[in-house]
C-alpha cells in the first residue's frame, strides 16, 4: 500500500530529529545524561566581557546550569578567568592558587558537570564556566544538570561554546599568560545586537 507522501515527510522529520538525538547523549560518571545542543536567546544568556588581553577583549555568551549551582548577587570586576589543570577537572585542581577568589575555566567531559563544579568550588572559585571539549562548536548550548547525587554547589556555573573557551585557552598559551581578566555577569539589555562586542569566530 502506497504511504502517502505528508506522513512520509513527518516519518522523516521525527526520524531526523531522533539522531540529533542519539549523537548529543553524554555520559556523567555511571549515569546517562541526556543533553540536547540549544540555541540560547540574548534573554536566556549570561555574558562576560574579557578585559585583557586585548586580544580577547570581547563580550561572550553562556548558559547557566538548569538545575544546580548558585546566581551572581553582584558584578565581579577584573577578576582573573583561569584554565583549570587538569583541564577536565575530574580530579582536585592542582592551580588552586591561582583559581582561589577568581573564575575557573574548566572544559566538558570526562565526569559530571557537578563533579567539575565542585572541585572548582573547593578550590576557592568564585565562578566555574564549563567549555564543550567540541572546539568547533560555536553555535549549540548545553543544558547542564545535576548528576542525581545532590551533592551541594553555591556557585554560580555556566556552559560556553567550544570555540569560545578553545579560542581562550589557545590565545593565553600563545601569549605566555595564566589567565585572562574578566568582568561578569554584564548588563546588555538593550544594547542592539549588532553593537554588542562579539566574538569575529562565534557571531550570534
Amino acid at each position: 500500500m502506497a504511504v502517502p507522501s505528508r506522513i512520509f515527510c513527518v516519518i522523516l522529520e521525527f526520524s531526523a530529529f531522533f539522531s540529533v538525538m542519539l549523537d548529543v547523549l553524554v555520559y556523567a560518571d555511571d549515569r546517562k545524561i541526556y543533553s540536547i545542543p540549544l540555541p540560547v536567546l540574548i534573554e536566556d544568556g549570561l555574558f562576560f566581557e574579557v578585559v585583557q588581553p586585548e586580544h580577547l577583549s570581547y563580550t561572550y555568551k553562556t548558559r547557566p546550569a538548569k538545575d544546580f549551582g548558585g546566581v551572581f548577587n553582584h558584578s565581579l570586576l577584573n577578576v582573573h578567568l583561569v584554565p583549570a589543570v587538569p583541564a577536565h577537572g575530574c580530579s582536585p585542581l592542582s592551580n588552586s592558587w591561582l583559581i582561589k577568589d577568581n573564575v575557573v575555566l574548566i572544559q566538558r567531559g570526562g565526569c559530571s558537570f557537578l563533579t567539575k563544579s565542585i572541585h572548582g568550588q573547593e578550590a576557592g572559585a568564585l565562578a566555574v564556566m564549563v567549555a564543550d571539549e567540541n572546539e568547533h562548536n560555536d553555535k549549540f548550548y548545553i543544558d547542564m544538570v545535576e548528576d542525581g547525587t545532590k551533592r551541594d554547589v553555591h556557585l554560580p556555573v555556566a556552559f560556553m561554546l567550544g570555540k569560545d573557551g578553545h579560542m581562550i585557552k589557545k590565545t593565553l598559551e600563545e601569549m605566555h599568560l595564566p589567565s585572562a581578566i574578566i568582568n561578569i555577569p554584564v548588563n546588555i539589555s538593550g544594547i542592539p545586537v549588532n553593537k554588542i562586542n562579539q566574538p569575529p569566530w562565534t557571531l550570534w
